[in-house]
């Protein structure tokens, strides 16, 4: 008996010390990390005249967030430009939270209802440092809806950012065409309006930018593809078990999906949310190649 006491206290002390381990190496290494995702995406509706065409998605900075600081910002503003992007999108979360006041949410739009890590107008004026040959585009998200997002928008705009809800913004590329549409956050409304989807005259090469990935299912099926965040890759990828999708549909986790021949694009960001933890989900920038499948 005491040989099997002896044991089981041997297992559990191990199986402790593993679990330290690894809330060490989440909390204090992996979210000091940086990687470039390189994915080349086939999509329909795309004119082969565009292929080519390089995207850089940035998503889920939540700035203040465990090691989001201003330089790591910085970092990855020099990271993003040094891809020669045609674009960056921004997918929206730029704010972290230090702190929820029930009262304070109860607050009407274009007012502070949060009590934020670093100010917006540091946030914009570090990213307003993104350079791409056509333009920046950014999306607003949940987060940034709870603290106050015409704020946001305005200090983005001014930084020379294009901030695009529900509405349309029209690349000329010299004989081609790129559209972008930018959809509000699911969480907003529950719903994708598409009036400025309908109004797009010719349903070709229409990128669609938005913070939450679960919009796929209510997107028409005539875009070329979608750009997502929100899912964080669920901040921790547990092995054997994966990411648990506490947020979104499970099958819009991390990187390309296709569903109902609808495909969408999702980047697990750069900062951490509600907990301070990444594992096996480092913080990243993608770059994303586009050619048509036909």
């Amino acid at each position: 008996m005491k040989k099997w006491f002896k044991r089981l206290g041997l297992a559990v002390g191990t199986l402790a010390l593993l679990i330290a381990a690894a809330a060490s190496y989440a909390y204090y290494i992996e979210p000091r990390q940086f990687v470039v995702v390189r994915e080349t995406l086939a999509v329909p509706n795309w004119s082969a005249g565009l292929n080519g065409f390089r995207v850089v998605a940035i998503s889920d900075i939540h700035a203040g967030s465990n090691y989001a600081t201003e330089e790591r910002l910085r970092h990855l503003v020099e990271q993003a430009n040094a891809q020669d992007p045609d674009i960056i999108v921004l997918l929206g979360d730029y704010v972290s939270e230090a702190k929820f006041d029930r009262e304070a949410m109860k607050r009407p739009p274009g007012t502070d209802r949060t009590e934020i890590r670093i100010p917006v107008a540091t946030i914009a004026g570090i990213v307003g440092g993104l350079e791409a040959k056509h333009g920046v585009f950014a999306v607003i998200g949940n987060h940034d809806e709870y603290h106050n997002a015409a704020k946001i928008t305005a200090e983005f705009e001014n930084a020379g950012i294009t901030v695009l809800e529900n509405e349309t913004a029209v690349i000329d590329l010299g004989g081609e065409s790129v559209t972008l549409w930018g959809i509000e956050d699911l969480w907003k409304n529950r719903k994708v309006p598409v009036a400025a989807y309908d109004a797009i005259a010719d349903k070709k090469n229409i990128i669609a930018l938005t913070h939450n990935p679960d919009s796929l299912l209510q997107a028409p099926g005539g875009i070329s593809l979608m750009f997502a965040g929100h899912t964080h890759g669920g901040q921790l990828n547990w092995p054997f078990f994966g990411p648990i999708a506490a947020v979104n549909d499970k099958r819009f986790m991390d990187g390309h999906a296709v569903v109902d021949s609808k495909h969408v694009f999702v980047t697990s960001g750069f900062g951490t949310s509600v907990i301070p933890f990444r594992l096996r989900v480092p913080p990243e920038i993608a770059v994303v190649t586009l050619t048509s499948e036909d």
